[in-house]
């Protein structure tokens, strides 16, 4: 299922901005006989640390036919509230169930060294075992592409 998130997932977002990394992330408990595998896509409109990215993290679930997929946006620099308002506001119209993180990171008090706002959500994506499931899970992957691609480009 994951190789089939990240072809059909790069063919849909190609279409609104470009992927800049992709990572596979195999996990191997010590304590109980499992492996977890996670691939994680970085995705933005251009490679510049000063702009939106968006990591989509894709998590293959226990019965192999399905993939949780994990979504923060980053959105760098120090944000009023009335723009981390308006931020939040706007990527609720498109995706209701989205939540705001403020990441701040002091390397002595009072100074900051990293600011940043994030957006995240998460949804379960099923294979697709016939023809009409096929272009609802198109259909998906479609409008996931095209938030993403409106949400990396929303600024302050």
């Amino acid at each position: 299922m994951l190789q089939l998130m990240v072809e059909r997932l790069g063919e849909h977002l190609s279409a609104h901005g470009m992927i800049t990394d992709i990572l596979l992330r195999s996990d191997r408990s010590l304590v109980a006989d499992e492996e977890s595998q996670e691939v994680i896509l970085s995705f933005s409109i251009a490679e510049d640390e000063n702009i939106p990215e968006a990591s989509v993290h894709l998590f293959s679930l226990q019965d192999e036919g399905s993939c949780e997929v994990e979504v923060e946006v980053t959105f760098p620099g120090e944000w009023s509230n009335e723009q981390s308002s308006r931020l939040w506001e706007q990527a609720k119209a498109m995706i209701p169930e989205i939540s705001l993180t403020e990441k701040r990171r002091f390397l002595e008090p009072g100074k900051i060294a990293e600011a940043a706002m994030m957006l995240d959500y998460h949804f379960v994506v099923e294979q697709p075992a016939a023809e009409d499931e096929e272009k609802q899970f198109e259909a998906l992957l479609e409008k996931f592409s095209a938030d993403l691609g409106k949400l990396v480009r929303l600024t302050k």
